[in-house]
């Protein structure tokens, strides 16, 4: 089986190996460079559409099986401003499932420079006078200190992929 991730990010292509471990899907893993069509910074809704343009995207460039996309966004919630991933699976017979990671408030400090217009993982950078995190523990692992970015998007990797390996459902 060829499973694409419709990015190169090695943070991704990471939890999507630990994911297909977990459940024990034998795959060849390919990671494209895709263009998700969203904004850099992607709010509510549209990280959904990022996700799914990515595995859409990764499935055809690399003629797989299974296309995967993540897709890290914002979005507003009780004057808060929260941070999440969409993954979203599809197959070559044109099946679809998507699922959201937890959910995390972000600190005013870095939601000043995101009003600004600056991507999360680069406000982050700034703030916490880092480089590269979005390729790394990224903002959840900053914030919490326990949670990286991987460990954040494993458990959603398999709830989009349920319906792919558990063909008893």
């Amino acid at each position: 089986m060829l499973v694409s991730v419709g990015s190169k990010n090695r943070t991704k292509v990471e939890a999507v190996k630990e994911a297909l471990n977990i459940i024990g899907l034998k795959a060849e893993i390919i990671p494209v460079e895709v263009d998700p069509g969203v904004s850099s910074q992607p709010y509510c809704k549209e990280t959904l559409f990022g996700a799914r343009n990515r595995a859409i995207r990764a499935l055809i460039t690399a003629n797989a099986d299974i296309g995967i996309g993540i897709e890290g966004g914002i979005c507003f919630e009780y004057n808060k401003v929260l941070a999440f991933a969409v993954v979203y699976a599809v197959d070559k017979e044109g099946n679809e499932n998507f699922s959201k990671s937890a959910s995390f408030t972000l600190p005013p400090k870095v939601v000043k420079y995101i009003n600004q217009g600056i991507e999360l993982g680069y406000a982050v950078d700034k703030v916490y006078s880092r480089s590269g995190t979005k390729y790394s523990e990224g903002a959840v692992g900053i914030l919490t200190k326990y949670i990286d970015r991987k460990r954040l998007y494993v458990d959603p990797v398999i709830l989009a992929l349920y319906p792919f390996y558990n063909k008893n459902i």
